[in-house]
């Protein structure tokens, strides 16, 4: 399952990446933190300055590096970041990265400039202005552990489950810290070591959805432990998408079932793209009881699709990690 990571060499005679680019920040980053927030964008210029903002009023554009990973923006996006904060990194995709691609260029750049910790943060999360700071000082100590939020919707106020243990969703109040096995990858704190032994997720397979919980999956099994910890709070701005009707929400008068189907179930963008939902549950159950899990979900998919475009009745659509 998943990539084996790319070795960073940091000297010619140097065979321990993660050591070597501890000693690389430790001597020529001094000024801060060798934590590394990896930021992924694309066409939201509002929400992404939004963020960033967010991050500026709490100290974090200080205390931490921060690299935005831009796939191919056209609003403006990379311009408006230059201006605003020109000691922010960009690095460039040409949209075809996605999440997971963005997610895995962002934190490969961040090993070879010698990152400790790297947190995985959704330019519509807004951290609260200690949150940063609880997840790495949770991962300092809890070596090895993989540290995430509790997600907000901010509209609501109200917590969302953003962890699973096993097939049970969970979430983490005030004052817990719950063990999961997978996890949203809204705003995740990652140590270098575990990235050292688990690589970097896998893009091809899942290159938007499940990207981040199949790699939290790929690591609980690799013995390293995740949790949600429940005084870390991000405000998870907009809806979260669960539905099959979420995805279509956007279909232009007279657009045929055929061009329906192709964008729910074969674009890279739906939480429904056959490939990636395929490969999730194989790699999740194995491949038994996952093709078995993947046709039924299949079919109840097929037929919230048909009532939708039968205009029958508003199906019931299942939650979903992100």
């Amino acid at each position: 399952m998943g990539r084996s990571p790319t070795p960073f060499i940091g000297c010619e005679f140097c065979l321990n990446w993660y050591s070597c680019s501890k000693l690389f920040v430790n001597k020529g980053m001094a000024q801060k933190e060798s934590v590394f927030v990896i930021i992924p964008v694309h066409n939201r210029k509002s929400i992404t300055l939004s963020c960033l903002a967010s991050l500026a009023q709490n100290g974090d554009l200080e205390r931490y590096f921060v690299v935005i990973v831009d796939d191919g923006s056209t609003d403006g996006t990379k311009q408006a970041i230059y201006d605003s904060y020109p000691e922010i990194t960009v690095l460039h995709g040409d949209g075809s990265l996605w999440w997971t691609g963005a997610i895995a260029r962002g934190m490969k750049y961040a090993i070879q400039q010698g990152a400790e910790y790297i947190i995985w943060l959704n330019d519509d999360c807004l951290p609260y202005p200690n949150t940063l700071s609880l997840l790495v000082e949770f991962c300092r100590s809890h070596p090895d552990a993989i540290a995430g939020t509790a997600g907000y919707l901010a509209e609501l106020n109200c917590l969302h489950e953003t962890g699973a243990q096993g097939r049970k969703r969970v979430a983490a109040k005030p004052g817990e810290v719950v063990a999961v096995n997978e996890m949203s990858g809204h705003c995740v704190c990652i140590p270098g070591s575990v990235i050292a032994q688990v690589g970097f997720p896998d893009m091809k397979r899942f290159p938007h959805y499940h990207g981040d919980s199949m790699y939290i999956l790929k690591a609980t099994r690799s013995g390293f432990p995740a949790y949600i910890v429940g005084d870390a709070r991000i405000d998870h701005k907009g809806i979260i998408k669960s539905k099959v009707q979420d995805f279509l929400n956007g279909s232009k008068v007279g657009r045929s079932p055929i061009t329906e189907f192709k964008i729910l179930f074969l674009s890279k963008k739906s939480f429904y793209y056959l490939p990636t939902q395929f490969f999730y549950y194989l790699e999740k159950y194995g491949i038994g009881k996952g093709m078995s899990a993947f046709l039924t979900k299949l079919i109840w998919w097929c037929i919230q699709f048909l009532q939708l475009q039968l205009g029958k009745t508003e199906p019931t659509g299942n939650s979903v990690m992100k």
